[in-house]
């Protein structure tokens, strides 16, 4: 089986993969998509002999982790003709992909997996957080305070003013947001300028300054609301103000892609009422392979915090992430000290993009020292060197804007 980069005339091929792969995929929708050329310097296929059997898309990616910009590769539309799967082909694309970056000098991959467990046993752990909300208008509250925001909203495709609205706000968004705000490739971040079903919601100020934005379709009374990001309570209330002036025409709402920290309180009366509830799910899928964990650590961790820890990683792909760190008192370096803990690459992503705390990953039995069995469940004090990871690297919101 050989693996190369093709090009854009193997458009056709790769559409028909998709659609016996992925049952949202619409080729009209994904037009634009195939037909920008700045794509096609990152699809990949995989050949037997000279027929194309599988399909990726892997480009470069520039995304924020605790406020702080790294350069990434990111994974899309991992695809295999049906009688070529279980054969171990995906598995190949990955360790292929995870070998190009090394040579790139790039540390992180990031993907939205099919399997979360066939990616974790590549070293891939759980990154961010997302929610899916979805509730009757009957549930929305009316507060609303004086925002002076003006509302600009329409049809995304072919309309330039929305267009650089929609763009401004993006830039607003990645330049002050604590979220993982990204930056993508044209191809990807223009998209939704070539979706006829979409419409898109800005809110500014005197200045023109946005401080909301949305985008959303609407189908047979329900609107479904793609991406709602705020700058601050302003934006919010504007968003919201827009959101209720559909009384008439919208009776329920599905929210994709929310951060686990949304002000519902802001935005519902009640979470149930006469029938109606607020449904919250758990959306999250962005996943994280770190392939260089020193310099990672060396940029995610507080340098202020006093103390350190000796982490003993565990990496079964990649034998020279096999290694002691030792962390703390302002560096990150390696060390033939005795360790602290041991913590398998996949865990020690959610601790470094701070989704799960030191103190949760150890009553999980994932920052391990001595036995699991003995780890006590109830309330009792944890040891000294998990609260120092615990400020070296503290718990925060996180949420993968994109």
């Amino acid at each position: 089986m050989e693996t190369r980069r093709i090009d854009s005339s193997y458009k056709d091929k790769i559409v028909e993969i998709f659609l016996m792969s992925f049952e949202y995929f619409e080729p009209e929708e994904s037009e634009f998509f195939f037909s920008d050329p700045s794509l096609w310097e990152y699809v990949w296929g995989a050949f037997d002999e000279e027929k194309l059997v599988a399909a990726y898309i892997s480009y470069k990616y520039l995304a924020k982790i605790r406020t702080k910009p790294f350069e990434c590769r990111y994974v899309e539309a991992v695809a295999t003709l049906p009688e070529y799967r279980r054969r171990g082909i995906t598995k190949a694309i990955l360790l292929r992909d995870i070998q190009e970056t090394l040579k790139s000098g790039v540390n992180i991959i990031m993907l939205d997996p099919f399997k979360h467990d066939f990616y974790v046993r590549l070293g891939f752990g759980l990154g961010f957080e997302s929610l899916e909300l979805t509730f009757d208008f009957s549930l929305l509250s009316d507060e609303l305070e004086d925002d002076d925001l003006k509302i600009v909203s329409g049809k995304l495709l072919n309309n330039e003013e929305m267009k650089t609205l929609i763009e401004e706000a993006r830039k607003v968004l990645w330049e002050t947001s604590r979220y993982t705000e990204a930056l993508e490739i044209a191809a990807c971040s223009q998209e939704i300028f070539h979706k006829k079903e979409l419409f898109g919601v800005v809110a500014i100020d005197a200045n023109g300054s946005p401080h909301g934005m949305m985008v959303y379709s609407k189908k047979e009374r329900k609107m479904l609301i793609e991406s709602f990001s705020f700058v601050d309570l302003a934006g919010l209330f504007a968003l919201k103000r827009f959101i209720l002036s559909h009384r008439d025409q919208i009776a329920t709402f599905e929210m994709r892609t929310m951060p686990p920290d949304f002000p519902i309180e802001l935005f519902f009366h009640s979470r149930w009422q006469a029938g109606k509830e607020l449904k919250m799910i758990d959306a999250s899928s962005r996943m994280v392979r770190i392939l260089h964990p020193l310099p990672v650590i060396s940029k995610l961790m507080d340098r202020s915090v006093r103390g350190n820890v000796v982490l003993k990683v565990k990496d079964e792909l990649l034998s020279q992430n096999n290694c002691k760190i030792l962390v703390g008192n302002g560096k990150a370096e390696i060390t033939e000290a005795t360790e602290d803990f041991q913590i398998a690459i996949s865990d020690l992503v959610p601790l470094l993009t701070g989704r799960l705390s030191a103190t949760r990953l150890w009553r999980l039995g994932k920052l391990l020292t001595g036995s699991w069995k003995n780890i006590p469940w109830g309330i009792s004090e944890v040891p000294e060197k998990v609260s120092i990871l615990d400020s070296i690297f503290p718990e925060i919101i996180t949420h993968n804007a994109v």
